[in-house]
């Protein structure tokens, strides 16, 4: 009958036109998606700024400042002074403060980065630790060197992920976690796979041996380097140049 026929049709089209509608609805996703990156991208672009003398020479002079504070304030400092300086409308990036308490005070982690546009769940880390009172010049140059560079390659797109983490080494949180262990949980919580640390500053080897524990280099294949500390400005923009 006709009206037989015209429910069998309907049977047969329900399928095709949802899928339709799927697509339709995915596309309008998509762009909607590229249409956001598109202008984020610019907009983290026109922040961007080339690696100059004066500017790290700006950075390493607040932050050898900060680095003698007391301990009530210093780790706290640098953690803040970090965050303020990198944020979207100074430099174009969201970071990210993980904080925990250690010895009664609040310190953190500080984490900023160019998401890969291929590779997203691989890393390349650059990291600085800081947090010993002997090694304040060199701690204050790879900070430096760390905001400087993160600066010149504001809204760039490379294949892996690029991020640039600050950590305060020596302290634990309360449940005994090292600032170096959360980072590293932070990154396994999302699935991510550590390509290459490059450890500024001319850490100690007892901070290289922990970095590279940590990481569980030696398990996953994952290259750490040392980079030697550097104590001026010159020396400083050459080897972030060379990164």
């Amino acid at each position: 009958t006709t009206s037989g026929r015209i429910v069998r049709a309907g049977l047969i089209l329900l399928p095709v036109g949802t899928i339709v509608l799927g697509a339709a609805s995915f596309g309008i996703w998509w762009y909607k998606k590229q249409t956001v990156e598109d202008r984020s991208h610019a907009y983290a672009s026109a922040l961007r700024r080339e690696m100059t003398v004066p500017a790290v020479d700006r950075y390493a002079g607040i932050l050898k400042e900060v680095l003698q504070l007391p301990d009530v304030e210093r780790l706290p400092s640098v953690a803040s002074f970090l965050e303020s300086s990198m944020s979207s409308e100074n430099m174009g990036y969201e970071p990210k403060r993980d904080r925990f308490v250690a010895n009664g005070v609040e310190v953190a982690n500080v984490e900023v980065e160019l998401t890969g546009r291929q590779r997203p769940r691989e890393v390349r880390l650059l990291l600085a630790p800081y947090g010993d009172r002997a090694r304040v010049g060199a701690e204050a140059h790879a900070l430096a060197g760390l905001m400087a560079l993160a600066h010149a390659m504001t809204g760039e797109r490379e294949e892996v992920t690029v991020r640039f983490a600050a950590v305060p080494m020596g302290v634990a949180d309360q449940s005994g976690h090292s600032g170096l262990e959360r980072l590293v949980a932070g990154m396994n919580e999302r699935g991510e796979r550590l390509m290459q640390v490059s450890v500024l500053g001319g850490a100690s080897e007892a901070w290289m041996t922990e970095i590279g524990l940590a990481f569980r280099a030696a398990q996953t294949g994952a290259v750490v380097r040392g980079l030697p500390a550097t104590g001026d400005t010159t020396s400083t923009l050459a080897a972030m140049s060379a990164l």
